[in-house]
């Protein structure tokens, strides 16, 4: 039986939290290496308008991408349906002495008012939304004019037979070998079936996503050679499941 969405986000809620114990652990989820920090920070760098911005970091998670906004100068705000990622993200904050402003909140319906932030970025989140075009409306909503999207997502599951068959010996190995690994925990079908593209997004949907919100595209590029880098820090059943794309799109609410 398909669950109602306040059923879905609520079980996600609780994958999260339970999956923030050692979330960072996981390359692609930490950053590891400085060459990996300073890979992240030119990609954020490039499409930037002039600063300081006021920037929201939606789905933020344990505050990978926030941090090193906040690390610019910028001032940063971020939400996730998870308090407990927001804690870590907290922790990190203050290691770090960088300042971010955070609170739980809903993706798909923001609580802030319309033209509050001048960058709106997202990472690995369009696939967990049960409506991504909901949420794009309201991310278009909060920027002010001339405000811009980034967001950074991909494919690792395309469907096909060899894709399942990496994903299953990937996990399958990760059990027996991090059975202390929180984030093993992934999706049941279930959830999956609320979730229109639980597999990732491919980059051409999210340009007609961002299109028919009223975007208008500003620059798109591949982060392939950022998964590389990661896979230094990954034990080889973890390799195997990598993703098919992975890409960063920036776009730009028309009012410039």
């Amino acid at each position: 039986m398909m669950m109602n969405d306040s059923e879905t986000k609520d079980t996600i809620r609780k994958i999260w939290d339970y999956s923030s114990i050692s979330y960072d652990s996981n390359a692609g989820h930490g950053i590891f290496s400085e060459e990996e920090k300073n890979a992240w920070t030119r990609e954020l760098r490039l499409n930037l308008p002039p600063g300081p911005l006021k920037i929201l970091d939606v789905g933020c998670g344990t505050g990978a991408m926030a941090l090193l906004f906040a690390g610019m100068g910028h001032q940063v705000t971020g939400i996730d349906l998870s308090r407990e990622m927001l804690t870590k993200a907290g922790k990190k904050a203050d290691e770090k002495s960088l300042t971010l402003e955070l609170g739980t909140g809903d993706a798909e319906y923001l609580p802030f008012p319309d033209g509050s932030f001048d960058v709106v970025v997202n990472r690995h989140l369009l696939w967990t939304l049960p409506h991504p075009e909901t949420a794009l409306k309201d991310w278009h909503r909060v920027l002010k004019p001339g405000g811009r999207v980034f967001i950074i997502d991909g494919v690792w599951d395309d469907n096909s037979l060899l894709s399942w068959m990496k994903i299953r010996m990937s996990s399958g190995v990760a059990r027996i070998f991090e059975p202390h690994n929180t984030h093993q925990r992934s999706y049941d079908p279930t959830i999956r079936a609320s979730l229109p593209y639980a597999g990732g997004v491919p980059e051409e949907i999210t340009l007609n996503l961002l299109k028919d919100t009223g975007f208008v595209h500003l620059d798109t590029r591949n982060l392939m050679y950022i998964r590389e880098l990661q896979k230094t820090d990954l034990p080889w059943y973890k390799r195997l499941a990598q993703g098919k794309s992975y890409y960063i799109i920036i776009s730009v609410k028309n009012g410039m």
